[in-house]
């Protein structure tokens, strides 16, 4: 397990308490994505515990959350959730879909600390 995957899988169970500083600007964030995935197939790239797609699912056709740190994955697929929203382990910089698979592909708070991110945008891009 890489170094990075380690630390987000550490983080897992307290990450939402950090990004609760933040609620004010994701509040803002979510109703914006929501006006421009209405009714598309989406797929989120670095979902972490799936703060994002929780808030905005039920307005896709379909949505794809993924993450390549399994434990995120564990604290996102936790509650209530859409019946059009599922989770995907993926890494972001191997996406393992076609291209043209989505109509929205959101990537958020991530590409920093992607260790290649430019790879990660030219395959979403594609996606």
């Amino acid at each position: 397990m890489s170094d990075g995957k380690r630390v987000w899988n550490l983080y897992a169970p307290v990450y939402d308490l950090f990004m609760w500083q933040n609620r004010k600007a994701y509040a803002q964030m979510y109703e914006r994505i929501r006006a421009v995935i209405k009714g598309k197939r989406v797929l989120e790239l670095c979902t972490g515990t799936g703060l994002i797609a929780k808030h905005v699912a039920s307005e896709a056709k379909e949505m794809i959350a993924s993450d390549f740190a399994e434990k995120m994955l564990r604290q996102a697929a936790k509650g209530n959730l859409p019946n059009n929203l599922s989770f995907r382990q993926v890494d972001a910089t191997n996406i393992p879909f076609d291209d043209k698979s989505f109509d929205v592909v959101i990537i958020s708070n991530a590409l920093h600390i992607i260790p290649d991110p430019q790879k990660a945008l030219q395959k979403s891009a594609a996606s």
